[in-house]
């Protein structure tokens, strides 16, 4: 009888008892396309590297490739280091000061002209630039300002339209009621008269001239190349009045019988912005242009609008304020008016005790109010610019002044900022203090620029197991954060460096003031902040020489006796805290005179944690603060089951809205196929996250943001980089075998391969002598471990050209080949050490650490091996006797060489005959029940093996066996 078989594919299912004659066990080096077996030859080679064993041996593990370049990414196992070098040519190059242990070096990204190297708790930026990749560090430069105040005291007398003061009529007042709460008709009668001079003046005196009279916060940030906001630095309370400003002074009061006229001036410091950069020793600021002036454009500045202290709509009440002239200005005073002596302000105005007299004499201290910021009272402006015996008015008139709750609810309520300028990066000194000019109609229209973004842990440093990059957006998961030390003090506070100045009024001369304030310039501050995630506690701290002081201690000079002693002081002015963290709860504050602890709550509006100390507050050491003392060891925090994803060409940015919390696992992976999960949805490219629970699809939105959409399947992942993408579809490997989702359909593409127990194909006869002739000398390359097994620490390519996915273990010699075409299994000797993301190529690195790619053929002929399943010839329990084996197909006289084996139980095989053709004749023995036909085959490439035809004979029919 004769019988015509066709080759298939690698098949370990079903039995092999009832498996089709055809399949095959083994097919090395031979795939089955178009019905027929054709050649597996090796990559081409394209890169070969000469390595240096004292050196360490370089290895590619990255193509940086964009539309002006192509760069191979090399590292160094042994020195630590990475290399770069050009596709066409040239040796590799060192991109210096970048050190990635072995230990921890995960794998390298890329967006743009950006390299993204990924380690154990860091992703370093390289930046290419000038030829050069540029080490930009593992995250944007900690850039933090401080900001003061320059008050000019301003006097409605003195103003640039009147000259003068103004008066004011009302109804009869009696001379023992002079102080007394005014009537109702004189309540509204005297608002009128005066809130309408008094909004008049404070227009024009702050928001006309680009300056600031009332309260206001102060925010700024980093602005990125493409225009987003990150790195916001905290609000910071600006303080050009502490308490109702203006205020409305009252000069005499007058009428016939009764007051009925009253002479009024109006007081208030209209103040401008400066900044300087606060030093910091962890970074190198000569480096910011040359290293980030491609990234960072600018630091913008963001103000809120102006808090007011007093009610626009409520009604002034009485000429008996004593309190108002304590309102406080926070900053230095630019004299540019004139002193009450009638001398011009010196902007060398000395410290010291010094009378009027000594002004313009006094030459041994040059320290003048360029330097002098300070809490300045009203009192203390008024007299010294517009008091000749350094007095002010006792009393002011009561404005409809908001409660200290009110302001401080006020405060609490702003989180609105509206941009005022942007701070080149050239601009920024840690020498110089400087002035930001505001023009004289910017402010008018404030609440029509443009408003800040809020910020989202853009400080915190990140890290992540696993990157992917689609539609020009990074793309993290197994995503840790590093928390942010916090804000120096010298940052997040207004900007002071001496305290208070005091007069000294005596009965000798009330020309004498005490101008002898402690230096505070290089006193440290430490701010240590509390926060808790996840149920763990973690501490961090921030310290810098600080100009700001809590405890208000200050050195106060009898001009008398010369005599000083420690004054305890108090703030009369509020501090805004901040940390850019909603689960921070407390804040410990040392300074030199003590410690302090700040109770922080989450803001409303904005992502972080704050405090508002009162205002009048005072601040006294305390006890060291009770805190819990069981801290994590490490400062990271994990988020595992989140997908963060950058802006558009962007790896910089985070935005809050790119970050997507998917299941309740943790997310392994993140891959994504150019077909939609269903009908009407195309045009909506699912990015697929690959977690402990599963597999999610994530849907993009409109402005290119992701949401789970829903989950797809509960097969886990059993190994990260065995995510695939394909054209429209992804593989990944878990515990049933290689799945393939494409859509929302899920199929094993495996079934026919997976076997708990493999088929060792060297309990066949002399199978020694068959693997020698394939040339493989010291490893084995025929399979020795189940495919679920291979699966959990492989790598798969996927080689678009000839459509083609190769499955290869590092540390084995062979690999599965599976055809897209026929949907068959093949397989090949392998070398593969690790495989490089080039789609549409192929590409790999090989245990030589040459590159090679699979999408292009070797020269190099390549000796294949084929074993069959057992042969039933369609009777499995009749014994025969084979007499006659013909390969079939188009090749050469030669290139295909066969043995044939036989069985009676499946399990064990004796070899029949063999030949060095692919003809088996003249041969008959003992009848077996099954056979196997092994084949070497060296098959040029256009050449191949299509079936066998085997004459064989039906021995014993009479009866089973």
């Amino acid at each position: 009888m004769i019988k015509d078989i066709t080759y298939s594919g690698i098949s370990t299912v079903p039995s092999d008892y009832e498996a089709p004659d055809g399949q095959l066990n083994i097919s090395l080096n031979l795939i089955s396309e178009d019905r027929q077996l054709k050649t597996l030859t090796q990559p081409k080679v394209i890169k070969q590297l000469s390595q240096d064993d004292a050196e360490g041996i370089q290895k590619i593990c990255f193509i940086h490739k964009t539309a002006s370049f192509t760069h191979y990414i090399l590292y160094n196992e042994k020195t630590s280091r990475l290399y770069w070098m050009n596709e066409t040519s040239g040796l590799p190059k060192l991109i210096e000061d970048v050190h990635i242990s072995s230990y921890s070096f995960s794998h390298i990204n890329a967006v743009g002209n950006t390299l993204l190297v990924f380690s154990e708790q860091e992703i370093r930026y390289l930046l290419w630039k000038d030829g050069n990749y540029n080490d930009l560090g593992n995250h944007l430069p900690n850039i933090e300002l401080s900001f003061g105040l320059i008050g000019r005291p301003r006097f409605y007398s003195v103003s640039d339209d009147s000259k003068k003061t103004f008066n004011i009529s009302f109804n009869g007042i009696s001379e023992g009621e002079l102080y007394n709460t005014w009537s109702e008709e004189n309540k509204t009668k005297i608002t009128e008269q005066v809130m309408a001079k008094v909004n008049k003046f404070l227009r024009e005196q702050s928001v006309t001239k680009g300056r600031f009279a009332l309260p206001f916060l102060v925010r700024y940030a980093l602005r990125l190349y493409d225009g987003t906001l990150v790195c916001h630095s905290a609000p910071i309370l600006m303080n050009p009045s502490t308490n109702a400003a203006p205020i409305v002074m009252w000069k005499h009061a007058w009428g016939k019988k009764t007051y009925t006229d009253a002479e009024l001036d109006i007081m208030l410091v209209a103040s401008t912005l400066d900044y300087k950069l606060c030093s910091d020793p962890d970074y190198d600021y000569l480096n910011l242009k040359k290293d980030w002036s491609d990234i960072i454009k600018s630091v913008d500045v963001f103000i809120s609008k102006p808090i007011y202290t007093w009610d626009q709509n409520g009604q002034c009440s009485s000429f008996s304020d004593a309190d108002n002239f304590q309102t406080k200005f926070i900053g230095r005073i630019h004299c540019d008016g004139v002193l009450s002596n009638g001398s011009a302000a010196k902007e060398d105005w000395c410290i010291g005790p010094i009378s009027i007299g000594e002004f313009n004499n006094r030459k041994s201290d040059k320290t003048g109010f360029d330097k002098l910021y300070i809490e300045w009272t009203f009192s203390q402006l008024y007299s010294l610019f517009n008091s000749s015996d350094r007095t002010y008015p006792s009393v002011t008139i009561n404005l409809p002044e908001f409660s200290d709750e009110k302001v401080r609810e006020n405060i609490q309520d702003t989180y609105t900022f509206y941009k005022l300028c942007s701070i080149n990066i050239d601009e920024l000194s840690t020498s110089d203090r400087k002035e930001i000019v505001v023009g004289d109609e910017y402010l008018q229209s404030l609440v029509t620029r443009e408003v800040m973004t809020d910020d989202y842990l853009t400080h915190d440093r990140l890290a992540a197991d696993y990157s992917y990059t689609f539609n020009s957006r990074l793309n993290l998961s197994g995503v840790k954060h590093q928390l942010f030390r916090g804000f120096t003090p010298a940052s997040i506070f207004c900007f002071v460096n001496h305290s208070r100045i005091t007069f000294n009024a005596n009965s000798d001369s009330r020309h004498t003031f005490l101008l002898y304030p402690t230096l505070l310039d290089y006193i440290d501050v430490t701010i240590t902040v509390y926060i808790k995630e996840n149920g763990e506690n973690y501490s961090v701290t921030a310290s810098s020489p600080s100009p700001y002081y809590l405890s208000g201690e200050f050195t106060q000079t009898n001009s008398n006796t010369g005599q000083s002693k420690e004054v305890k002081g108090k703030h009369s002015w509020g501090v805004y805290m901040f940390y850019p963290n909603v689960n921070a709860y407390k804040m410990v504050i040392r300074d030199y005179s003590g410690i302090y602890a700040v109770d922080l709550k989450p803001h409303d509006f904005l992502n972080g944690a704050y405090a508002l100390l009162d205002y009048e507050l005072e601040r006294n050491t305390m006890p060291y603060p009770n805190i819990p003392t069981n801290f994590s060891n490490n400062n990271w925090i994990s988020v595992p089951n989140k997908v963060y994803t950058s802006e558009v060409n962007n790896p910089f940015y985070f935005p809050l809205l790119g970050i997507n919390t998917v299941g309740s696992g943790s997310i392994l992976g993140i891959c994504s196929a150019a077909k939609a999960l269903s009908e009407g949805q195309f045009g909506q490219f699912p990015l697929y996250a690959f977690t402990s629970d599963g597999v999610w699809a994530l849907e993009t939105s409109a402005n290119g943001t992701y949401s789970a959409r829903q989950p797809i399947t509960r097969d886990v992942c059993i190994n990260v980089n065995s995510i695939t993408q394909l054209d429209s579809s992804v593989l990944f490997a878990t515990t049933r075998g290689l799945m393939l989702i494409s859509g929302s359909n899920v199929q094993c593409i495996s079934d026919a391969i997976n076997n708990e127990t493999p088929f060792d194909a060297q309990l066949l006869p002399n199978m020694d002598k068959l693997h020698a002739i394939l040339g493989h000398n010291v490893d084995t390359c025929i399979p020795t471990i189940p495919f679920t097994e291979f699966l959990e620490k492989c790598g798969i390519l996927y080689d678009y050209v000839h459509q083609r996915i190769i499955i290869y273990h590092p540390e084995k010699t062979y690999a599965y080949v599976f055809s897209l075409k026929s949907k068959e299994w093949g397989m090949m000797y392998s070398n593969i050490l690790a495989g490089i993301n080039s789609y549409p190529d192929a590409l790999a690195v090989d245990k030589d650490y040459n590159l090679v790619n699979f999408a292009l053929h070797s020269e190099k002929t390549q000796i294949g091996l084929a074993i069959t399943r057992p042969l039933k010839l369609d009777a499995p329990d009749i014994l025969k006797t084979v007499d006659t084996v013909i390969q079939r197909g188009h090749f050469r006289r030669g290139h295909v060489q066969s043995i044939l084996y036989g069985s009676r139980d499946l399990f064990n095989w004796h070899l029949v005959w063999s030949s060095k053709d692919h003809c088996l004749r003249g041969f008959r023995g003992t009848p077996y029940k099954y056979f196997r036909i092994a084949l070497i085959c060296n098959l040029a490439p256009d050449e191949s093996i299509y079936g066998a035809s085997l004459q064989f004979t039906p021995r014993q029919t009479n009866r089973p066996h």
